[in-house]
């Protein structure tokens, strides 16, 4: 009895820390982690440290994920680091290596990776593909740039086979909203 106390106090301890799924759709802007964004409509949100979280039919289906890390942060999976003054394809590089170097991520392999802006800045537009731990076939697409000290990342990740193509529109009209600055207005976070 006391273990299944513990296990649930744990739980609600740790679903207060990362705060409710919530439903999305309009403007939105993190004044924390200074951007502004249109949410899709009929997705869920969540908000887990230094980023947002957006899925529609599960977080394993298909996913959006809004990002920003510090230059001077340790990247998960690699010793390779972002810096300031770090043009685009490097940027993609380090952030290319990382997805590599994980080992629930298995036969990583880049499809493409080229220049591309976001908000007006210079960044970088991968696309990739792996399997992960139970051998599902996920792509993802990754946009991202470097802004002084922080590197900005959208990333749309989904099963290959159907959830792919059906909400990748809807991702590139997350990107194209994308406004650095959370004075966009909408929903604060």
């Amino acid at each position: 009895m006391r273990k299944l106390l513990l296990i649930l106090a744990v739980a609600a301890l740790t679903a207060v820390a990362c705060g409710p799924w919530l439903r999305t759709g309009g403007p939105y802007s993190s004044t924390y982690l200074d951007f502004s964004v249109q949410l899709p409509d009929g997705w869920m949100r969540r908000n887990i440290n230094d980023h947002l979280f957006l899925t529609r039919d599960g977080g394993l289906l298909q996913n959006i994920l809004i990002e920003r890390v510090n230059v001077a942060d340790d990247l998960t999976h690699t010793k390779k680091k972002f810096a300031r003054g770090m043009l685009a394809q490097e940027a993609a590089q380090v952030l290319l290596d990382n997805f590599r170097s994980d080992e629930q991520k298995q036969n990583f392999k880049v499809l493409s990776n080229a220049p591309a802006r976001v908000d007006g800045h210079h960044g970088f537009k991968a696309v990739f593909t792996y399997r992960n731990e139970d051998g599902l076939p996920l792509k993802s697409v990754y946009y991202g740039f470097l802004e002084g000290e922080w590197f900005y990342g959208i990333r749309y990740t989904a099963a290959q086979r159907y959830y792919y193509k059906k909400d990748l529109k809807t991702f590139e009209a997350v990107v194209k909203s994308f406004h650095l600055g959370a004075a966009g207005g909408g929903k604060k976070a």
